[in-house]
């Protein structure tokens, strides 16, 4: 685990963080405007979502080993297109693309992981391995803002590409090829898995892509409050990475209450938490009170620290793993994609601090939901058909 899944997931978490927070810098730096950058983050979600599904259907046919191979070379390929362009639209293509290799490879991750962990040990496991993807997102923007202020953004994304070319080694030579069930890439599967499991996707699904709608709206809402109240990148950069250093310091005691106390234990205050730090964004007016929202998110994030990826593999079944986990990640990447697209489109009409808003009511709402309808999956392995 620690060379085949800890370590490229390490690299490709602070190449991933690193890009994040300069996408939408990046954009602005060659004349795009605020609603354009959380578009282009937007694509990257959009690329995610896209590939969800034909990847869990892929690693049913050929492996998780494979898929996560491929998946690294397109995001590395993706990250060093970057540096060959400065037209917007070619990077919303480059950004989808991105996407879509990152979200084969966290698909092939989770795919891998839970077929060789218990779900009493889940929890903590699934924690570290949030963990690694926190520290990623405390180096990642601190190293991609360092680079791009002292040497160019061109520099900075040569450099994720060279991290995700160190990651793909690390795959390849150390990540144990299991022999798949060999099966047809039928959509049938799919759709039949859809109806079996719809009371999960209608309950936890959506809870799932609340969760996910409010931590990619914090990644993009950070970075456009600073440039917003005048702050330079690298003040930015040492304000995300702060969020995420409060954020690392709660992911393995949320690891431990999931797995001792129940996964709703954590579920429920973090979906709360979250929705309140999103309004609270909305009162930024300088850095001491952005340094407070950014402090604030990390918490609730933190808290939050493998929640969607436990309750996911909790409920994915032995015989349709793949397939379960492929259309469990389209659900929380469709709040992945919309949380900077509905930034996007709030604020091409109006003040960031409306967009603000507006992530924390719907927060809101999918925190009720975690409260009221998502059932605890620890205890016993229900089957939700039944």
């Amino acid at each position: 685990m620690l060379l085949a899944i800890y370590l490229p997931g390490m690299l490709i978490g602070i190449a991933g963080q690193a890009v994040l927070i300069l996408l939408p810098l990046y954009v602005i730096e060659i004349g795009g405007s605020l609603a354009a950058a959380a578009t282009a983050v937007g694509f990257r979600g959009l690329g995610m979502m896209a590939f969800d599904i034909p990847a869990g259907m892929l690693a049913a046919r050929v492996g998780d080993k494979v898929v996560m191979m491929l998946a690294v070379a397109v995001v590395g390929s993706a990250h060093y297109a970057y540096t060959l362009t400065s037209d917007v639209h070619l990077i919303y293509i480059i950004a989808f693309l991105n996407g879509a290799g990152g979200s084969s490879f966290l698909l092939g991750r989770m795919s891998y992981v839970t077929s060789v962990t218990r779900p009493q040990t889940r929890g903590r496991v699934i924690a570290m391995m949030a963990g690694i993807m926190r520290v990623a997102a405390l180096l990642g923007p601190l190293a991609g803002a360092s680079l791009a202020s002292s040497a160019g953004y061109h520099v900075a994304f040569s450099s994720a590409a060279c991290s995700t070319l160190i990651a793909f080694a690390a795959v390849s030579l150390f990540l144990e090829h299991e022999r798949p069930m060999l099966r047809e890439l039928r959509m049938q599967t799919v759709i039949d898995i859809c109806v079996r499991y719809r009371t999960v996707f209608s309950t936890a699904g959506v809870a799932a892509i609340t969760f996910m709608l409010m931590r990619s709206a914090r990644t993009v809402l950070l970075p456009l409050l600073g440039t917003s109240v005048g702050l330079d990148v690298a003040t930015i950069g040492i304000l995300v990475s702060i969020s995420a250093l409060v954020d690392v310091a709660l992911f393995y005691p949320a690891g431990l209450i999931m797995d001792k106390y129940g996964r709703r234990a954590t579920a429920v205050p973090s979906s709360a938490l979250l929705a309140v730090s999103m309004a609270a964004m909305a009162c930024v007016v300088g850095l001491k009170s952005l340094l407070a929202a950014a402090v604030l998110v990390g918490i609730a994030n933190g808290l939050s620290t493998g929640i969607v990826m436990t309750l996911g593999t909790d409920l994915a079944p032995a015989d349709r793993r793949s397939e379960f986990l492929g259309l469990w990640r389209l659900l929380t990447d469709v709040g992945t994609a919309a949380g900077p697209l509905a930034i996007g489109m709030v604020a091409a009409v109006a003040p960031i601090s409306i967009a603000c808003l507006s992530i924390a009511g719907l927060g809101a709402v999918g925190s009720f939901i975690v409260y009221r309808f998502v059932d605890e999956t620890l205890v016993k392995h229900i089957d939700p058909t039944t």
